[in-house]
């Protein structure tokens, strides 16, 4: 019976024995596991994974070398500065540890980190510059009721590196960044926003203002002024699009030429249309060349602002009328900084959508517009989104255009007042025969329509040299200043 009660004694000991060493060794094993993920730890400011904690690593101090000066910062310089190597340090308890500092395009990085604990200390050191900043352009647009946001174009010989934005008389807000939002305005307050800049020595550039209206739109600014459109009706987009009509006060000048507004687009945009080098109202001076629409005009393709052989909304090639088009932009409003200015959003229609026949090849084909407008003259803004044709920045069309630029369509010259019968009663009559974009139908030759010189809307063949009026839409964030007449046309505000 003794014999047995030890046994049993022993048994336990035995057990008490095991459970101790299996929980000794999970604590080991835990705390080997999580002393492993420790120290493998990546760290922002480190190119490549180093092998240590990113607490093993501080930043301690940066200073800036300015003017004879040492100032702390608390940021290291993005632009103006350079490493001083020989003073920037990596230690552990005051003895240089060997690491290698990289400062590169305003960034810090760290090499041959070896020890727990390191601190670094960078010095920078003004680059010299006697060099004065220059704002190259600043925009100020009101993308909501309650805010303006501020772009700045600055260049400087080294770097600018602060922006000073100013609303009215308050105090200047200093920024690293070129793009700056005042919030919390007040709707259809106006504001004039100041702005300057810095380089890292300290010239400064001339001040440049703004004036805007908080909630402010191109487009709400024509429509509530003194000559508004007064025909509306819906476009591609679902939207009400407000037009001209008649002879109204619509004049606009913009990028050094005149222009007539043809609608309120239903994205807000405004569509305009050339008018030319001074507020003429006819003559060969409202266009910028002659051209054919295509020089070929044996297929159904020729129809096409753009074309493809065998496909009925072909995209592949550009028509002759486009490649004169793209120059003209690309010189003349592009090259000379007005393209900020112009939606690609917008988009032209070039419909050809059919009534009969299947727009490919040698058929016989009528296209919807040729019905519409010369049967039942009747405007119809919707299109084919494969047939609106928008940059390929766009979130919409087919984004086949390389320049935001095109032709009126004949729908929108009937709601300007063009009909099939003549009436030169119409700011689009200018006494010369010019293109549309329209498609009207395809016989033995291709047919699209154009404006005629005596006044009204006609179709004829594609190879036949007729003017080129461009049409470009302006973007309706812009500021604009202006009653739309001949002497006091709608602009750009400066």
């Amino acid at each position: 019976m003794n014999f047995e009660v030890l046994k049993r004694s022993h048994l336990k000991r035995n057990i008490l024995i095991a459970v101790l060493v299996v929980a000794l060794i999970s604590s080991l094993i835990l705390n080997f596991t999580q002393a492993k993920y420790r120290v493998t730890e990546s760290m922002p400011l480190i190119q490549g994974t180093i092998n240590f904690s990113p607490s093993d690593l501080n930043l301690m101090a940066v200073y800036l070398n300015k003017n004879g000066e040492t100032l702390s910062s608390d940021k290291v310089p993005h632009v103006g500065y350079t490493l001083n190597e020989e003073e920037s340090i990596c230690e552990v308890n005051g003895k240089d540890t060997g690491g290698k500092i990289v400062y590169e395009d305003g960034n810090l990085s760290f090499m041959n980190i070896n020890y727990k604990g390191t601190k670094c200390s960078v010095y920078f050191d003004l680059i010299p510059d006697s060099e004065v900043p220059t704002i190259n352009e600043m925009t100020a647009r009101s993308l909501d009721e309650e805010s303006i946001t501020i772009t700045v174009d600055a260049t400087d010989n080294i770097g600018v590196f602060y922006y000073y934005y100013k609303l009215d008389d308050g105090e200047e807000i200093q920024s690293e960044d070129s793009t700056y939002t005042f919030d919390g305005l007040i709707k259809d307050q106006k504001y004039t926003i100041s702005v300057r800049v810095e380089d890292a020595a300290g010239n400064s550039s001339s001040s440049k203002s703004n004036t805007v209206i908080a909630g402010y739109s191109a487009s709400m600014y024509i429509l509530t002024s003194v000559n508004p459109p007064t025909g509306q009706t819906t476009d591609w987009t679902g939207k009400t699009t407000y037009y001209y009509t008649g002879d109204p006060n619509n004049w606009i000048q913009f990028a050094g030429f005149y222009w007539r507004i043809i609608r309120i687009n239903g994205d807000g945009s405004i569509r305009v249309i050339y008018q030319g080098r001074s507020a003429i109202a006819s003559g060969p001076e409202t266009q910028i060349d002659y051209s054919v629409f295509h020089n070929s005009a044996n297929d159904n393709m020729y129809v096409g602002y753009m074309y493809q052989s065998g496909q009925l909304h072909g995209l592949q090639n550009s028509s002759s009328i486009k490649g004169i088009l793209d120059r003209w932009y690309t010189n003349n409003i592009a090259n000379k900084g007005y393209g900020e200015y112009v939606a690609g959003n917008a988009g032209f229609c070039g419909d050809r959508r059919t009534n009969s026949g299947s727009g490919t090849g040698t058929d016989w084909t009528y296209y919807q517009a040729n019905i519409r407008i010369m049967e039942n003259e009747k405007a119809d803004l919707g299109c084919d989104n494969s047939d609106i044709y928008t940059t390929n920045e766009s979130s919409t069309g087919n984004k086949a255009l390389s320049q935001p630029i095109g032709l009126i369509s004949a729908d929108e010259a009937l709601l300007g007042g063009l009909p099939w019968n003549i009436n030169n009663d119409t700011y689009l009559y200018t006494g010369q025969n010019y293109w549309t974009m329209t498609p009207s139908y395809f016989g033995s030759i291709a047919n699209v329509f154009f404006i005629t010189d005596e006044g009204h809307i006609g179709h004829w063949f594609v190879n036949v040299s007729y003017g080129v009026r461009p049409v470009i839409n302006i973007r309706s964030d812009v500021q604009l200043i202006g009653t739309g007449t001949t002497t006091d046309p709608y602009r750009l505000a400066e």
